[in-house]
């Protein structure tokens, strides 16, 4: 065989090797305060309904270690926010807490079909809302 015909056997290899190495561009302009370090299913997220009028969206991953919630508050102003949360599951109660901004504490708890979501700031102000699906 000779070299040019080597070449171009051998270059669609290349190209596929190339096109699978690269990675996807990591976006700063996103709300989220914490990396998303875990897997999640394709499951949709579970609804939840809260008692101020207050919609929360909550996956957990794969390994229960992180949730991933889309928050619409209305007291707090928010529509829509992603908020990504560490913790895990004891027994029949999920806990989870989003600590890395010095301004604000997140929290959510989940247990069967409940939830609650709530927020501490650093002046001692603090929102908390009951859901449920």
């Amino acid at each position: 065989m000779n070299m040019i015909t080597k070449i171009a056997t051998a270059l669609p290899a290349l190209a596929l090797l190339s096109a699978c190495a690269t990675t996807a561009p990591e976006t700063t302009d996103t709300p989220v305060t914490e990396k998303v370090t875990a897997a999640y299913d394709r499951m949709a997220p579970a609804p939840y309904t809260c008692t101020d009028g207050s919609k929360i969206m909550a996956k957990q991953s794969i390994n229960k270690e992180q949730v991933m919630v889309n928050a619409t508050l209305p007291k707090v102003k928010w529509a829509e926010q992603p908020v990504v949360l560490n913790g895990g599951v004891k027994g029949d109660v999920a806990s989870y807490v989003n600590d890395s901004n010095p301004e604000v504490i997140y929290a959510w708890h989940m247990k069967e079909d409940k939830g609650i979501f709530a927020m501490k700031w650093a002046n001692g102000k603090e929102y908390k809302v009951n859901c449920q699906i």
